[in-house]
């Protein structure tokens, strides 16, 4: 059986048949400019931020200014990490989900109104994409059939993700500040307790107990100040992260993109009409 190879012979069938596979590539490109014509078109909006420095977190930054300037206002690679793997969880895209009635603007059908729910929501992933960029920045994408809606949900997810940053900060602050009342109370309760003791004529080891009160008092201005530092810092939140860039609706969509696609029908269905010619005539070219 023969088994050598003839270049030669190879360019001159394909050159034989080379109507057909003109023929072949124009069909093709015939059939994919017919599709494109129907497929929907999907607009791309894009916002970029930044993350914040977490020391900005910091309870005595909002009592004393001068400490701002120490700090950055702008977070670094790890910073940009915990920002990234919040966007990881669902929660963000039920809330969007929800605030932009997606169940209803996908129309998605489903036997019930959870498993609608379910659905839009991992629609809305396919659609929504969080990329870290060389730059530090975090550039969040949106597609949608609507230039308008896919702003929206760009800048929305920007806004969910700075409110959620800032609502741990103030989490953190508001169990520190409940912790901090509690000591408050009890070192309040432990002074009443040894005035009452002191009141007492004769009372035994007198001197020790004014030492224990003096103490306590002293404690006692520094957990106010405590308390009144974490009172401002929960009246001034630091910002979770900071808005390079807001999304604006796109004026021409992204998806699909016409050249590249007929570009790459053009390419395949002639290497699929040259292999075929090529099979068909081998005992030829053998």
């Amino acid at each position: 059986m023969p088994t050598n190879f003839n270049l030669a012979e190879v360019l001159y069938t394909l050159q034989l048949h080379r109507k057909k596979m003109i023929g072949v590539v124009i069909i093709a490109l015939i059939i994919a400019a017919i599709t494109l014509f129907f497929v929907p078109r999907y607009f791309q909006s894009t916002a970029y931020v930044l993350p914040s420095n977490p020391e900005l977190a910091d309870k005595e930054r909002a009592a004393y200014n001068n400490l701002q300037r120490l700090y950055s206002y702008f977070g670094n690679g790890d910073d940009l990490d915990l920002l990234y793997g919040m966007t990881r969880l669902d929660t963000l895209y039920y809330q969007l989900t929800d605030s932009f009635h997606l169940v209803n603007t996908y129309g998605i059908k489903a036997s019930t109104e959870a498993l609608r729910r379910f659905e839009a929501m991992k629609l809305l992933k396919e659609n929504l994409q969080f990329k870290k960029t060389e730059n530090n920045q975090l550039a969040i994408r949106v597609w949608d059939k609507n230039p308008l809606l896919a702003a929206n949900i760009a800048n929305a997810a920007v806004a969910l993700l700075k409110q959620s940053e800032e609502n741990l900060w103030l989490l953190n602050y508001q169990n520190t500040m409940h912790s901090l009342q509690n000591q408050i109370q009890a070192l309040q309760q432990k002074i009443i307790e040894t005035e009452q003791q002191l009141a007492v004529p004769g009372t035994a080891n007198a001197t020790i107990l004014e030492t224990n009160k003096t103490q306590y008092l002293q404690q006692l201005a520094q957990y106010q100040k405590n308390l009144t530092d974490l009172q401002l810092a929960i009246q001034n939140v630091a910002p979770g992260l900071y808005v390079v860039e807001k999304a604006t609706p796109a004026v021409k969509p992204d998806r699909p993109k016409p050249i590249l696609v007929l570009i790459t029908v053009t390419i395949i269905s002639f290497v699929f009409a040259a292999t075929a010619v090529l099979i068909y005539f081998r005992n030829r070219i053998e």
